[in-house]
C-alpha cells in the first residue's frame, strides 16, 4: 500500500505583510460597503484567513479602523519629513509640508468612509491625530523661519495648531457637507489668516489657494 502523500507545509506570511493585507482589504470594504455594513467576517473572507489569524493582529473592527487612521498619518508624516530633510527656502518648505497633507487616493477613500453620521467620532479622531502629528513638523519649519526673519510670530506652535485645526475642520466636506461651493472662500480666508499669524509677506502663501482649487 502506497504511503499517504505528505501534506504541503502551510506558508506563513511575515506579520507585517499579513497586517498590511488585512488593512488593505478592510479599507476596500469600508469604502465600498461602508464602515457599519462591513463585519469582521467580511474582512476575514476578503483576506482568506481564519478568525484566529485576524485576531492575532487586530482584536476588533474598531482596532482595524484606528490602525488605518494611524497608517494614513504615518504616511503623511513620512512625506512631510522628506520635505524638511531636503534643505531649501523656508517658505517653500512650509508650502511643501502643507502640500503633503493633501490626501492621496487611498486616504481620500478612508476619509469618505468616515462621512456617515455613525462614523463622526472616528472622523474627528482622524483630524485630531493629524493635527497632533503634524504640529511638531510645521512648528519646526516656522521656528526656522522666525530665526531667518521670514516669519515673525512669537508663538510658533500655537499658530500652527490654530491653522491646522481651522483648516482641518473648515475645509473638510465631511464636516461641512453640502458646502463645497464655499471651499475657495474658506481656503482664501485660512491662507490670509496664516500670513497674518505667521507674520510673513502678503501673498507669500498664495500658492496654497491654487493647490486647493
Amino acid at each position: 500500500m502506497a504511503p499517504a502523500p505528505t501534506p504541503a507545509p502551510r506558508t506563513t506570511k511575515p506579520s507585517a505583510q499579513r497586517r498590511a493585507e488585512i488593512l488593505d482589504a478592510a479599507l476596500h470594504l469600508f469604502t465600498t460597503k461602508g464602515v457599519q455594513a462591513t463585519s469582521v467576517e467580511d474582512i476575514m473572507r476578503a483576506v482568506g484567513i481564519a478568525k484566529g489569524t485576524l485576531y492575532y493582529h487586530f482584536r476588533s473592527k474598531d482596532e482595524i479602523l484606528h490602525a488605518l487612521i494611524a497608517r494614513t498619518i504615518d504616511q503623511t508624516v513620512a512625506r512631510a519629513r522628506a520635505v524638511i530633510d531636503d534643505p531649501g527656502d523656508t517658505t517653500h518648505t512650509f508650502l511643501g509640508v502643507v502640500a503633503t497633507m493633501r490626501v492621496e487616493t487611498s486616504e481620500r477613500e478612508l476619509a469618505h468612509a468616515f462621512h456617515g453620521p455613525e462614523s463622526t467620532e472616528l472622523h474627528l479622531l482622524s483630524i485630531v491625530e493629524m493635527v497632533r502629528a503634524m504640529t511638531p513638523i510645521l512648528t519646526e519649519v516656522v521656528e526656522r523661519g522666525v530665526a531667518e526673519g521670514v516669519f515673525s510670530t512669537e508663538h510658533p506652535r500655537e499658530v500652527v495648531e490654530l491653522l491646522l485645526v481651522g483648516a482641518g475642520m473648515l475645509l473638510d466636506d465631511g464636516i461641512f457637507s453640502g458646502d463645497s461651493e464655499q471651499l475657495a472662500r474658506r481656503t482664501a480666508g485660512i491662507v490670509d489668516a496664516a500670513e497674518v499669524l505667521l507674520g510673513c509677506r502678503h501673498g507669500s502663501l498664495s500658492s496654497l489657494i491654487e493647490g486647493a482649487s
